[in-house]
C-alpha cells in the first residue's frame, strides 16, 4: 500500500512526476483510495473491459436504480441508455450546432475584447458561460436561463463532493425541479422539439420507458458533466495562449493548428484527471490480480504522458501524429458521448479569440487559482492582458480561415 501517493491529489509538477514513477515501477500502485494505473496500455485495457469495470466515483449500491447516472450503470442497460444520449451528442448532431456555437463564441470574445479597452480580463469568467449557453440550447431550455445551470452545476458538485452519493435529484431540489419541468412540458406537446428530453422519453429501455426520477437523473448528470469538463478544457486552452506567445502567433497565422491544439491540450492537460471504476468481476490489470468491489483509478492524465507512447510527453508539440489517440475523454464503449460537442466549443473560443486579439498574456501578479473538484483540472480565473487587433487584422485573418 502507498499512502503517500493521492490519485485524487491536485494537478502539480510534483504529482506529475510521481505518476512517472508509478509508470517506471511497473504502472500500477495500491493506494487509500483503490488500485492506481498509471500507464496508456493499462488504462486503455481497463477502459476497454466494460464486463468487468463499471464506472463511478461514489459507491451507488444503496441507490434506486433510477437514481443512478449512466456512467455507473453495467452493461447491458447502460448501452441500452446510453444510444438515447449518443443520437443527441453524436459528431453528426453536434455539427448541426456549430453555427449555433461558433456566434455564441464570437459575442464572448466580443465582450473579452470590450473588457479590455479598461483593464485586464478574468478569460475564465467570460467564457465560463459557453456550456451552458450550449446544453442549455441542445436541450431547448428557453434563452435567458443559461445561467442558471451554470450555478446550479457548481452547487451540485459542491453537493457531491461533500455528502460522497445520493441522488442527484435529492442533492439539488430545484434543479431537479426545473428538469421535471421541462419534461412536464415536453410530454403536454402535441409536436415536441427533436432534443434529448423528447428522446428520453419516447425510447424504451429493456422494454420499459424511462421513469421521470430516471429522466432527470440522467439530464442532470449530462448537464452537469458536459459544463464541468468543457469548461476546463476552454480555461485549458486560454491559459496555453496566454503563457505561450509562441504558439498564440502560430494559431493565429495558422488556423488549421487550431484542432491539432486544442487535441494537445486535452493530452497534456486532460481536464479530467482520472476516472474511477469498481470491479464486477475477478481479473487482472498489468498483471495485478484485483477482485470483485475492489476500487481502481484509471490515471488518464498520466496515460496521456505515457513515455511508452509519446515522445517528449511533457511537451506542448502540434506536430504529434494520431493527436486524438490520447485518453482525455476515456476509450472504449463507454468512451465520452460529448467529446465531439467539447472539441468544437473550445475551437470555437480559439478560433474567434484568435481573430480578434493580436495579444494575450497573464495579468501582472497572475497567482494560480485551481479548479478544486477532485477529478478535474482547470481554472477558477485567468486575469488577462488582451491586445485587440486592428480591423484589418480581422478581415485578414477572417478570409485566411473560412
Amino acid at each position: 500500500m502507498n499512502d503517500e501517493f493521492d490519485p485524487y491529489a491536485p494537478s502539480s509538477d510534483d504529482r506529475y512526476a510521481a505518476m512517472a514513477q508509478v509508470r517506471a515501477s511497473g504502472g500500477v500502485v495500491q493506494t487509500p483510495a483503490g488500485y492506481y494505473i498509471a500507464t496508456a496500455a493499462g488504462v486503455s485495457a481497463g477502459l476497454h473491459d466494460v464486463a468487468k469495470f463499471v464506472g463511478s466515483f461514489m459507491d451507488t449500491s444503496a441507490l434506486d436504480e433510477d437514481d443512478v447516472m449512466i456512467s455507473a450503470i453495467p452493461e447491458p442497460r447502460h448501452g441500452r441508455i446510453r444510444r438515447v444520449i449518443n443520437t443527441v451528442v453524436a459528431a453528426h448532431r453536434t455539427m448541426q450546432n456549430e453555427p449555433f456555437i461558433r456566434e455564441r463564441a464570437r459575442e464572448l470574445v466580443a465582450s473579452a475584447v470590450d473588457r479590455a479597452r479598461h483593464g485586464t480580463v478574468d478569460l475564465v469568467e467570460v467564457f465560463d458561460p459557453l456550456p451552458s449557453i450550449v446544453i442549455a440550447h441542445m436541450l431547448g431550455v428557453p434563452e435567458g436561463l443559461e445561467d442558471r445551470f451554470r450555478v446550479w452545476s457548481d452547487e451540485l458538485l459542491e453537493a457531491q463532493n461533500a455528502r460522497g452519493t445520493g441522488a442527484l435529484s435529492d442533492a439539488h431540489p430545484e434543479f431537479a425541479r426545473f428538469v421535471q419541468g421541462l419534461i412536464d412540458d415536453h410530454r403536454a406537446m402535441d409536436d415536441p422539439p427533436d432534443d434529448v428530453v423528447s428522446r428520453f422519453l419516447a425510447t424504451d429501455v429493456d422494454g420499459e420507458y424511462l421513469s421521470d426520477r430516471a429522466v432527470r437523473t440522467q439530464i442532470m448528470f449530462l448537464i452537469v458533466a458536459g459544463n464541468e469538463t468543457t469548461r476546463n478544457l476552454i480555461g485549458n486552452c486560454l491559459y496555453v495562449l496566454a503563457t505561450r506567445p509562441d504558439l498564440f502567433e502560430l494559431v493565429r497565422a495558422q488556423p488549421e493548428l487550431i484542432p491539432p491544439f486544442v487535441e494537445e491540450s486535452l493530452r497534456l492537460d486532460a481536464p479530467v484527471q482520472v476516472l474511477a471504476r469498481s470491479v464486477l468481476d475477478d481479473t487482472e490489470i498489468l498483471g495485478c490480480p484485483v477482485h470483485v468491489g475492489d476500487k481502481v483509478v484509471f490515471g488518464v492524465a498520466s496515460a496521456n504522458r505515457d513515455e511508452a507512447v509519446y515522445d517528449d510527453p511533457t511537451e506542448f508539440r502540434l506536430d504529434r501524429t494520431r493527436m486524438r489517440e490520447h485518453l482525455a475523454f476515456g476509450t472504449g464503449p463507454h468512451v465520452c458521448p460529448g467529446a465531439s460537442l467539447a472539441r468544437l466549443e473550445a475551437a470555437a473560443v480559439v478560433v474567434e479569440l484568435s481573430g480578434r486579439v493580436a495579444a494575450l498574456r497573464l495579468a501582472d501578479g497572475y497567482v494560480p487559482d485551481p479548479n478544486p473538484v477532485f477529478w478535474a483540472n482547470g481554472h477558477r480565473s485567468l486575469p488577462a492582458v488582451l491586445t485587440p487587433s486592428t480591423s484589418e487584422d480581422a478581415r485578414s485573418w477572417q478570409h485566411g480561415a473560412q
